[in-house]
């Protein structure tokens, strides 16, 4: 029994002296930067009411516990959430991802929270140049592709990435279309004018249309330097519109008769 008690006394003096005196303690509680303190990367302690206290990200205690600390179910960890449900002086956020160092992001990024960056417009042009005949394809072709924005995320340096998924087209006769591809010149796809391609379309009416195209761009996100990480749904570049003058083939100027060029508009 004397020996025992002899153990915990001496056990106890080592405690005080580590908690309170040691110098590597202090140096310890003082190594932790301002950012990695926010992150909840890096912890820092103190001795309080004979008590090790320790601290993480100052701004997410847990919420709904008891004052001072949070065992509750609903309640926050460490010395986490209030009895009121607000955030507590410190505690844990447990829902923060660190990818190394001091650069650590939520688990769950939504659309939402990168409302702040927005994929580029695409160029929206068209064969014939500016003009069509009705009843024949004219050809359209959004130019646009993969590209990249950086910015700052909770703090955090990120990158998000755009990639064409879809595209929305209004033929400005009242009709609509979807896309998986951009569109492509003749010449590219090897095919004559006027032929019809996976972005054409035929025009019923002489006219001015206003021809728009909206693309739908798959969103991916990452801390510089770290893994890409994919967000559901897709976000939308600003509609771009042209015109397009529809008329027959008796109002187009063409080169040659058709005789002699059978090749050329209207023929």
């Amino acid at each position: 029994m004397v020996k025992s008690r002899f153990l915990l006394a001496v056990l106890v003096g080592f405690l005080v002296v580590i908690g309170v005196g040691s110098p590597a303690y202090a140096a310890v509680a003082n190594a932790c930067t301002p950012i990695e303190v926010k992150l909840g990367t890096c912890s820092v302690g103190s001795i309080e009411n004979g008590e090790a206290v320790i601290r993480g990200d100052q701004n997410n205690g847990g919420g709904g516990g008891n004052n001072g600390g949070g065992n509750n179910n609903d309640g926050g960890s460490g010395d986490g959430g209030n009895s009121d449900g607000s955030d507590g002086p410190g505690g844990i956020d447990t829902g923060m991802m660190c990818t190394g160092g001091a650069i650590c992001l939520p688990d769950l990024v939504t659309l939402n929270d990168l409302a702040r960056f927005r994929p580029n417009a695409p160029s929206l042009s068209m064969e014939p140049d500016g003009w069509l005949l009705i009843g024949l394809p004219a050809n359209f072709i959004a130019d646009t592709s993969r590209h990249m924005q950086t910015g700052i995320l909770f703090d955090v340096p990120i990158e998000v990435r755009f990639t064409p998924a879809s595209y929305n087209w209004s033929w400005g006769d009242g009709t609509t279309s979807r896309t998986s591809v951009p569109g492509a010149t003749w010449a590219e796809l090897g095919l004559p004018e006027f032929s019809p391609t996976p972005t054409s379309h035929v025009f019923a009416e002489t006219g001015v249309y206003s021809v728009t195209v909206t693309v739908a761009f798959t969103v991916e996100y990452r801390a510089v330097g770290r893994a890409w990480m994919s967000i559901d749904g897709t976000l939308s570049a600003p509609a771009v519109t042209i015109a397009a003058l529809a008329g027959d083939a008796k109002t187009v100027l063409v080169d040659k008769e058709c005789n002699r060029n059978p090749n050329g508009p209207g023929c």
